[in-house]
Formats: structure tokens, C-alpha cells, sequence
């Protein structure tokens, strides 16, 4: 199978990425985008029944022993991106930032079918983060060694050796930040089953507490190196107590969250002051999300001021590329453009005095990452006429070499890829990862600002 490494112009020219007419926003389908968004998820589970009630008939069981060299089983949860590690920090990123996302537009998932998928996508979270915690001072939050991981190339079912667990925190090893992140999800599950399952969510919830804690006490990042280094775990405490507040309605959670947001504006300059920050939502800094939810919760003006001053930068001050994309950094570009349109369509609901340009915003970032930009090109592999053909994902590419398959049966529908450079251009090739690769983290932005688009 040839592997294609042309930029967009080239491709243009010759005509392989062409349409047969310009893509408009009216001819966007947002919730078949958040169907397919949602559904992308199985393409990354990880462990048993895999193939349940999958969107991707070609995944199967892979990994079913991981934990076996710590007496643990933990099996399950999601591989990360396109290799077959799963990271702690990134896992508990994506799972609280769609738990978020079912908690304030629960409309939007069940006008497009997509309530039930997401929901089995937060519990298949949440199982993978109880069986990581087997006793309230540990959490095995990395299984697989990246450097190793990266050095193969197939199906994750057929992975050769053992994979060993990595990474841990207790007493003496601090992952404050994936502690913080993790204890969000499953205090956001102890809020979602808390009707349907209630025994499960108490479960959730006494977990998110002594992870929480364990991550207040013994203060430090965890050890995702090379791949996640985490530049700070306050915002991801802060997180993690004001999800633990929202679920107990505990005033020393909330105490706990501004504490932290304080600390965080002290120790910073200018630049990195959660009050006046230049960043959006990401694994590495929940900063923006927390400040909103502040804003929320207290109606304090501070953090209704620290929101404005974070969508008012990136509405009118951010670069972007000649084609209106909002350009934050090269890796994963679309994440970033997508989580901050995730924020300004929740803040647009309370803020009238902005809504208008705020959703204006989300909808050109969105837009153009399903198809309206000088490419024509769906970011969003499987929507639209044309989208990225060769992602760097293991899992499909080697289902695309398996006998008797073709290239249509492995489509990895729903996944939002890097994308483009700061010129609109972009490299559809496996190789190329800082534009094809896809993740978890990737999605989960973009789930959510579809599922803000679709409530309107």
C-alpha cells in the first residue's frame, strides 16, 4: 500500500484532494460529526470486549494481561494516541473533559443518539481508573513503555512481550497533576450514575476523595516523560476539587479550588497567570475550564474577568492561518482550536454581552475543521467528501494490510487528526505524526464544542 506525503497545495494540483464544489457551513451535518466523534473512542479501547457494540468491527481484545507484573488487572481503558500506551494524564484528561461535556449538554447527545455511546465511553473510564486504584495510597497510572511501544509496528492483538507498568503514585512517587485529573472523572461519573447506579457511583466517588487527597498531600508531577510533562499540577488539583465540590457540594472543595488558583497566579508571571492566560483546555493546562466553572459556581467577577480576557485574546488576538484557523501550536493544532470553541460556546450561555461573537467564533474554528478552509478538507477522518487518508494510527493501518480487507473497511471515522501547518497545508501521511496522528485528548474538545453547536 503506498503511503501518500504530499503537502495540500501539491495534492491540489493534482487533483486528489479536490471537491466537486466548495464546502459551505450550511452543508455541515454537526450531528453526524458528533456521532462519529463520540464513536471514534472504540477505535482506542484497550483490553476486553473490545468489540462490543464497537464502531470498528476490525478492533478486538488486545492487552488482556497488563498488570500482571504488579499483581494488578488492569486491563481496559483507552490506548492513548496512535501507539498502545495508556498514559494517566491524558486518560484523565479525556474522560473528565467528555464528563463535563455530558453534564452541561446532555440535550445535544441524546438529539443525535449519542448519549448511550458516551455514557459506555465514561464507564469504560471510570472501570479502568477503580481497577487502578486498588488501595486508597496507590494508582498505577501508565502501563507500557513509550520508547519500546514505539518501536512496533501492528495490530495492538498481536503486541509481542510484556508490557510492563511504569508508572505509579503513592507516598513517595507525586503525580498531583494525573491524581487531580483522574479524581475529576470519577467525581463527574459519581454525578452521572449517581440515579442509574448508585452503588458504582459511590464507588467513583470515594475514589475521586483519596485520589484527590493523595495528590494534595504528597504535591509534585508525575513521570510521564518524554511524552507528557506536565508543566504544573495546580490547575489539575484545582479541577479535581471543584468537580469533588460540584458532586458533594462540600465548601472546602470549593476553598480548595481557589486556593490553588491563587497559588498558581503568586507563583507565575503575567504570562502563565490563570487570570490573564493565553492558553485554552489541554492535558497540560486546565486552567481556562476551571476559572469558567469558577465563574459559575461563585459569580465572582474575578473569574468572570479571567474568562473574557482568555476568549477576547483568543477571538482577537491569537494568530491564525490565512484560512481563520486559530493557530496555538503546530502539535495538534485542531485540539487547541477546538477545546477553546468548546469554552466559548458553554461561556457564550451565561455572558449575553458576548454571546454573539464568542459563537461566531466556535462556529468558524469548528467549520473549518470539517471542511471550510482553502483545503477543503475534513480534519475529521470520514466526514465530508475528502478527509485524511493515512492517519497515524496502528491499530487502522494495520487493518488496512490484513488479507482481505481494503482501505474502506478500516476508515477511522470520527478522528480528528493534528492538522494543518500555519500556511493551511497539510501532510496526509502516517509518517508525518505531528499532522496525522490522533488522540484522545484530541477528540474530546471537539466532542464537546460539536455538542455546544448542536444545542443551538
Amino acid at each position: 500500500m503506498r503511503r501518500v506525503a504530499l503537502t495540500v497545495g501539491s495534492a491540489l494540483a493534482m487533483g486528489m484532494l479536490t471537491m466537486s464544489s466548495a464546502v459551505r457551513a450550511a452543508d455541515l451535518d454537526y450531528s453526524k460529526a458528533l456521532r462519529m466523534t463520540v464513536g471514534f473512542y472504540d477505535a482506542n479501547r484497550c483490553g476486553k470486549d473490545v468489540a462490543r457494540d464497537s464502531a470498528f468491527p476490525w478492533r478486538v481484545d488486545c492487552h488482556t494481561d497488563d498488570g500482571q507484573d504488579v499483581g494488578v488487572d488492569l486491563s481496559g481503558g483507552f490506548h492513548d494516541a496512535g501507539d498502545h500506551v495508556k498514559f494517566g494524564l491524558t486518560q484523565g484528561y479525556s474522560a473528565a473533559v467528555l464528563g463535563w461535556t455530558y453534564l452541561e449538554l446532555p440535550e445535544a447527545l441524546r438529539k443525535t443518539g449519542s448519549d448511550q455511546k458516551l455514557l459506555s465511553t465514561l464507564r469504560r473510564f471510570t472501570d479502568y481508573f477503580l481497577k487502578a486504584h486498588p488501595k486508597p495510597d496507590i494508582f498505577y497510572y501508565q502501563v507500557g513503555d513509550g520508547g519500546e511501544d514505539h518501536g512496533y509496528w501492528g495490530p495492538p492483538e498481536k503486541q509481542p512481550g510484556p508490557r510492563p507498568t511504569r508508572r505509579f503514585a503513592d507516598a513517595t512517587h507525586p503525580a498531583s497533576d494525573i491524581l487531580g485529573e483522574t479524581a475529576a472523572a470519577l467525581a463527574l461519573a459519581s454525578i452521572h450514575f449517581k440515579s442509574s447506579d448508585p452503588t458504582y457511583a459511590g464507588r467513583c466517588l470515594q475514589a475521586a476523595r483519596e485520589l484527590y487527597e493523595m495528590g494534595k498531600k504528597h504535591r509534585g508531577v508525575g513521570d510521564c516523560r518524554p511524552f507528557y510533562e506536565s508543566s504544573s499540577y495546580l490547575d489539575d488539583l484545582a479541577w479535581g476539587a471543584l468537580w469533588l465540590h460540584r458532586a458533594t457540594q462540600e465548601k472546602g472543595y470549593l476553598q480548595d479550588a481557589k486556593a490553588f488558583v491563587q497559588e498558581a497566579k503568586k507563583a507565575a508571571g503575567k504570562k502563565d497567570d490563570p487570570f490573564h492566560s493565553k492558553s485554552t483546555m489541554n492535558w497540560d493546562d486546565v486552567f481556562p475550564g476551571v476559572m469558567l466553572v469558577l465563574s459559575e459556581v461563585t459569580g465572582e467577577k474575578k473569574y468572570r474577568d479571567a474568562v473574557t480576557a482568555n476568549l477576547e485574546y483568543w477571538t482577537k488576538s491569537l494568530k491564525s492561518t490565512p484560512g481563520g484557523l486559530k493557530w496555538f501550536a503546530q502539535w495538534g493544532v485542531c485540539r487547541y482550536a477546538a477545546s477553546a470553541s468548546m469554552l466559548a460556546l458553554l461561556a457564550a450561555r451565561r455572558d449575553p454581552a458576548h454571546a454573539a461573537r464568542w459563537r461566531a467564533f466556535a462556529h468558524s474554528q469548528i467549520d473549518y475543521i470539517l471542511g471550510k478552509n482553502p483545503a477543503k478538507l475534513s480534519y475529521v477522518i470520514g466526514f465530508g467528501d475528502a478527509s485524511p487518508k493515512d492517519p497515524h494510527h496502528r491499530a487502522s493501518v494495520s487493518c488496512r494490510y490484513e488479507r482481505g480487507r481494503t482501505d474502506a473497511d478500516c476508515v477511522l471515522n470520527g478522528a480528528l487528526v493534528g492538522g494543518p501547518n500555519e500556511d493551511d497545508e497539510y501532510q496526509d501521511s502516517m509518517d508525518m505524526y505531528q499532522f496525522s496522528e490522533v488522540a484522545i485528548d484530541y477528540n474530546a474538545g471537539l466532542v464537546g464544542a460539536l455538542a455546544g453547536i448542536v444545542s443551538e
